[in-house]
Parts: C-alpha cells; sequence; structure tokens
C-alpha cells in the first residue's frame, strides 16, 4: 500500500522572529549569565562536576548560591564543558522564555505546532464551504471545549457516538514530522510586548528563531483513509481529500485576510511600516515557481492566527458569543473589549526602545510534492 501514501516536502523559511516554547521560563544566575552582550546558558551539572573535581568541598557552597555567581568572566568559554551554548543579545530584564530543542540542545520546530496551523486554515475553509454558522453547532460551556462540536462538523465525527473523535478525524491522514534540527547559531533573543492601539505592555524576553533560517520537514498523506479499501470500518472512508490537496491555495487566501486584518491594526496604531519589510519578502517569494505560502506559527500567533477568526465574527450570534466567553476581558478590571474591536491587542517585537519592529511568527513554507 507503499503507493498511497502521497509524500511532499516542505522547507519552512522564518521570515519574523519565531518562538515555539517549552513552557520554560530561565531565570538570570541559575539558568544563564549575561557577559559582554551575550547570553551564556549553563550547563547545571557540567559545572557541579568541574566545580567539585577542582574542590569537593564545594558541595555546601553550590547549595547556597546561584550557579551563575560562581563563575568569573574568565570562566566564560564557549568550549567549557559547563556552558551549553551562547546566544547574541541579552534579555530585557531577568528571565526569559526558552525555546524548543532536541536533547542536544539544536532548535527544530515541532511537527505538531506545523499541523496545528494547518488544521486552521482548513477550518477556515470549510467554515465558507460547508455554509456552517454558530447557530448550527452546539458550544461547550467551558472556553477551552466550546468549539469540539464546531471541530465535529467540520474534521468528521465518531459515526457510533456523535461527537469528535480523533480516529474519524480528516487529518489523521495528514502526517506532519518534527523538522530537522539546526545549530543554535540560529536562535537570538528577542523582546516581546504585548501592543494595544493605546500602547504597550512591560517588555518580556524570547528565545526565537531567526528570520532567513530554515527547516526541512517531511508530510505524507495517507491515501488509504480515502480508498474503497478504508470503507471496510465505520465512518471511512473519509470526505473531503481536495481540502488536503488544495492547502497550499487555502493558505494563501486565508494569509490574505489575515494579512489584511493585521495592517488595518498597525495602521489605527500609528505604526503602518511595521509589517511592510516582511510583506516585501513574501511578494518576493510569491514570484518563485512552486506552491509556497505563509503562515504564523507558535507564540505571538493570538486568536485570529489560531481560530477561524473574521468569518466567525461576521456571524450575528457573535455579540453573544463574545459576551458568554468573555473574549478581551481584563483579568483585573473585568473589563471587556467591545466585541467588534476585539482582539484589541497583539504581541509584537520591540526595539531597545520598546518600539514595534516586527510582527511574531510569520514563516514562508515551500511546499513541493513528490
Amino acid at each position: 500500500m507503499s503507493h498511497l501514501m502521497k509524500r511532499i516536502e516542505l522547507e519552512v523559511e522564518v521570515l519574523t522572529p519565531l518562538h515555539i516554547g517549552t513552557g520554560h521560563i530561565l531565570t538570570e544566575g541559575f539558568d544563564y549569565v549575561c557577559h559582554t552582550g551575550r547570553t551564556w546558558r549553563i550547563d547545571l551539572d557540567g559545572l557541579a562536576e568541574e566545580l567539585y573535581a577542582a574542590d569537593p568541598e564545594i558541595v555546601t557552597q553550590l547549595l547556597r548560591t546561584p550557579p551563575g555567581q560562581l563563575l568569573k568572566p574568565e570562566d566564560l568559554r564557549e568550549d567549557a564543558p559547563y556552558i551549553r551554548y551562547v546566544l547574541p543579545g541579552t534579555p530585557a530584564g531577568e528571565q526569559f522564555r526558552e525555546a524548543i530543542k532536541d536533547p542536544h540542545d539544536r532548535p527544530y520546530i515541532p511537527g505538531s505546532s506545523l499541523k496545528g496551523a494547518l488544521r486552521t486554515v482548513i477550518a477556515w475553509h470549510a467554515w465558507k464551504n460547508l455554509g456552517l454558522s454558530l447557530s448550527r453547532v452546539r458550544l461547550g460551556d467551558k472556553p477551552k471545549f466550546a468549539a469540539q462540536d464546531l471541530e465535529a462538523e467540520i474534521f468528521g465525527r465518531d459515526p457510533e457516538r456523535g461527537r469528535k473523535s480523533p480516529h474519524h478525524d480528516l487529518l489523521r491522514a495528514l502526517r506532519v514530522s518534527d523538522s530537522r534540527s539546526q545549530d543554535t547559531a540560529v536562535l537570538g533573543i528577542y523582546r516581546v510586548r504585548v501592543w494595544a492601539r493605546r500602547g504597550g505592555a512591560a517588555p518580556i524576553s524570547v528565545e526565537a528563531l531567526k528570520p532567513e533560517s530554515t527547516f526541512p520537514v517531511a508530510i505524507t498523506v495517507d491515501e488509504t483513509l480515502f480508498s474503497n479499501w478504508a470503507s471496510r470500518s465505520r465512518g471511512f472512508p473519509f470526505d473531503h481529500r481536495d481540502w488536503l490537496t488544495s492547502i497550499p491555495e487555502l493558505a494563501r487566501q486565508r494569509a490574505k485576510e489575515r494579512l489584511e486584518c493585521e495592517i488595518r491594526f498597525w495602521q489605527e496604531a500609528g505604526f503602518k511600516d511595521l509589517v511592510y519589510p516582511f510583506l516585501k519578502r513574501i511578494s518576493d517569494l510569491k514570484k518563485q515557481p512552486g506552491s509556497g505560502f505563509p503562515l504564523q506559527l507558535g507564540f505571538g500567533t493570538g486568536w485570529e492566527g489560531t481560530t477561524i477568526g473574521a468569518p466567525l465574527k461576521k456571524d450575528p450570534q457573535w455579540p453573544e458569543i463574545h459576551r458568554r466567553y468573555r473574549l478581551g476581558q481584563a483579568p483585573r478590571t473585568r473589563v471587556q473589549t467591545p466585541p467588534e474591536e476585539f482582539p484589541r491587542s497583539r504581541r509584537v517585537v520591540v526595539d531597545a526602545q520598546g518600539r514595534p519592529v516586527a510582527p511574531l511568527g510569520w514563516v514562508w513554507i515551500h511546499w513541493k510534492e513528490v
């Protein structure tokens, strides 16, 4: 059945800083030190072994002292056994969010992140293609599970239970591998702020993939799930094979809508030139042969990027959904952004003065069917 496994080769080219995190926040003095304008990530086990070999009595001091304080400037060498890697730049403040890497500290793009973004593209298309509306689906009580019935309507239901099921999900046929890992040279430290039209919050720092870095990714489409052979089981074969084969075109349509929305936001915020550099890069890439398309991944994608987005806001029931799930409600003041203005903020890369310089997480997908 190998002929029924369709292969697609991707190259993910980073256009703006891309942060896909581990969930860990690294702290200065414990996980890293800053010196000569660079960030030195400490290998705690390696440091303990090095210090213990020099002085077995140092164990007590290690328990009382932040590891970074035990290192002198002359100890900071890239080839030292207690230095994991070194990044250019230093974070704002005393912490930064760690990027995902393999066991050898080499960054990569998880297949789950890429597949999730492609899933959103298909959901966006299906909303219009199937003529869906908020009145046609049952919305869950909790925001986290609100869209489960909508997902089942789009991607498929368990034929016996009538609800969302990974076994009967259309994207079971789309297998996206993790990217190939790259050297830490593709990582940098970036300052990020939540920016509303009236200004930004205090910056945080993140490890992120640098623009112009590239990551090969392999995708396979399991054609057996659309074949007569699959009809031996209830709920098969899958419908909407054309949605998978049309991903590049659907993604281009979706990106056009997203980018128009982002341009309007930053124009109203007084930074109309913010997105132009990477829009120019997208324009240049569109001229190349092939089925490439822009996509946004990871941290900073926001509500517009992780949901169907703009089409939902055109639904007659949108104001009630916005109120019911308290979308855009400030945690402290409980003041809620009006439904027509939601979402009112974006996460954005800022310079040393705190001014927005680039959106987060945009990539170009070079798509080649093999």
